[in-house]
């Protein structure tokens, strides 16, 4: 297993560099379900909040790229259960950020009674209670 950064995911998905997409593509298209590549919460959190920022890249297409990733067997994702639940609250909201979303699934499934936020939008859709 070999640990993917959240650069090689995106020049991989964004083919936009000369150099380093190539090397993106080779190193992740030689991933095999016996040699995953590990991509981190923090990497999926991170890249999507690139492509949508960076790369203009729709709810529906950031969507469609966070499940492609978990759904890939050639990649093993950290807490996959949350990442997955994190992305069915995400499709159901007009708002809620990924990584919120991410963050609150992360949280309920070890445990936390509840999280608190300052973010008006995570409080709203994303199943966090609002601090004022």
């Amino acid at each position: 297993m070999i640990g993917l950064d959240t650069n090689v995911i995106v020049r991989y998905l964004a083919q936009d560099d000369a150099v380093q997409s190539p090397i993106a593509t080779r190193v992740i298209e030689r991933l095999r379900p016996e040699a995953p590549g590990y991509v981190a919460a923090i990497v999926l959190a991170e890249a999507t909040w690139v492509m949508a920022r960076a790369y203009k890249q729709s709810r529906e297409q950031l969507a469609n790229i966070i499940e492609g990733l978990l759904r890939s067997s050639e990649l093993m994702v950290e807490h996959a259960e949350a990442a997955y639940r994190a992305l069915g609250r995400f499709r159901a909201s007009a708002s809620i950020d990924y990584a919120d979303a991410l963050i609150a699934e992360i949280a309920t499934l070890a445990g936390a009674r509840e999280i608190v936020t300052f973010d008006k939008r995570a409080a709203a859709d994303g199943g966090m209670r609002l601090l004022k």
